[in-house]
């Protein structure tokens, strides 16, 4: 019998809620709370190079600024590798106020990567913000680059390059003599030597690939009703097999990659919701002296530079930039820029990959002219019981839950009084 009374009390409060609630949700109209201000966010990325050298990898200048509500934010990096970080910065405003330094925060002589030397690397981040507006940005800067074979690499020997069955050593220093000209002591190389061994008669002190990187800056910011987004990276040079002076004369790199200054920008107009997309991707110029190449590169253009073992074939890359809208209906303008895959011959150990001179922007809102409006808030009325004849679908509503409940008490009452 108790447990029979635990379920008629349960049932009892449950009709007892049920009739609250729904006497609540007749006399008690939602209240019309005040919409808060339209959502939106900006943002862009910057990455001025991505580099795999002889299957190690680095970046070098990548930097992020954002704008949204109460916030603005921006940081970089001077060179990221598996292992190390460096030159990092990074400025973070909620609310108003600003952070951030105009001094840069550098890597300076960097060799930690075998193969590699970096002059300088630096980034700077800043970001304020006001009643009125915000902005952030980020710039990223470095000096030369420079790349040489790594220690494994030199140390393969000339047996495992060249096949002695067709025409040995002097067969590849005569494929390669058109392309680099008189090679240094070659009479000396054979097949006991090592790669480390040829490549110092070919280069004779040059450099195997050198880069010299423009500054890339992003920045975002909020002025009146215009929200903007930027990325713009400057022009970049990279030269292949850099060949020191002989005899007075300085012989042009054997490859030359120039590009041109790549940008993303997104403007959205907060009264509508409007984005204006717009990618502006590099322009891009091969020139190979020995080849009489001196070709630019349509976008979406491949171009293959076979060159003998053991320097092998380069390809190189340049896409065509982007523009769209995603699926939280914001506009997007992206410029990949230009990808390489330099010397890929089979000794060296996959070659150098890269991508230069990345650039992405993103921006959106919630138009303000076409919000719902907020609805009206209207006079709470005192709950009244139902008269007779009364024509109050919703107060007879009200009535019959009440009814209901009350019948159930009555019924409780009935069933523990005995």
């Amino acid at each position: 019998m108790h447990h029979q009374f635990g379920i008629d009390v349960r049932k009892t409060i449950g009709l007892a809620a049920l009739a609250t609630a729904a006497l609540g949700a007749a006399v008690v109209p939602a209240a019309g709370a005040q919409e808060p201000p339209p959502a939106y966010e900006a943002t862009s990325s910057a990455q001025a190079l991505e580099l795999s050298l002889f299957g190690q990898g680095l970046i070098v200048g990548e930097g992020s600024s954002r704008v949204a509500p109460v916030e603005a934010a921006a940081d970089g990096f001077a060179l990221a590798t598996p292992v190390f970080d460096g030159g990092a910065s990074s400025a973070v405003v909620q609310g108003t106020g600003s952070d951030g330094s105009s001094e840069p925060v550098c890597v300076q002589g960097f060799d930690q990567v075998p193969g590699l030397t970096l002059e300088f690397a630096c980034s700077i981040s800043q970001a304020e913000a006001s009643a009125t507006g915000a902005r952030a940005t980020s710039t990223s800067t470095a000096g030369r680059i420079v790349l040489n074979p790594v220690a494994p690499l030199l140390q393969t020997p000339l047996s495992a390059v060249v096949d002695p069955l067709h025409g040995g050593l002097q067969t590849l220093v005569g494929a390669l003599e058109p392309v680099l000209g008189p090679i240094r002591d070659n009479s000396g190389l054979d097949l006991g030597n090592t790669v480390g061994d040829l490549l110092d008669a070919l280069l004779d002190g040059g450099d195997l690939v050198s880069i010299v990187l423009g500054d890339s800056t992003t920045s975002s910011s909020l002025e009146g009703s215009t929200l903007s987004t930027t990325c713009a990276a400057e022009g970049t040079r990279i030269d292949v097999l850099d060949l020191p002076a002989i005899g007075g004369e300085d012989p042009p790199p054997v490859i030359s990659v120039v590009l041109g200054d790549v940008s993303t920008h997104v403007d959205v107009d907060l009264t509508t919701g409007t984005g204006t997309p717009v990618a502006n991707p590099a322009g891009v110029t091969i020139v190979v002296p020995p080849l009489g190449l001196n070709q630019p590169l349509a976008l979406g253009q491949t171009i293959d530079i076979p060159l003998p073992e053991p320097l092998g074939t380069s390809t190189i890359s340049i896409t065509d930039g982007v523009r769209g809208t995603d699926e939280q209906g914001h506009s997007f303008a992206t410029a990949d820029s230009v990808s390489l895959d330099l010397l890929n011959g089979e000794s060296l150990m996959g070659g150098i990959e890269m991508n230069v001179a990345r650039c992405s922007s993103r921006a959106g809102a919630v138009a303000q002219s076409v919000q719902a409006p907020a609805p009206e808030t209207p006079t709470a009325a005192a709950p009244v019981l139902p008269t007779t004849g009364s024509e109050d679908d919703r107060t007879l509503a009200v009535a019959a839950t009440v009814a209901m409940a009350g019948a159930g008490l009555a019924l409780v009452r009935r069933r523990t009084g005995g």
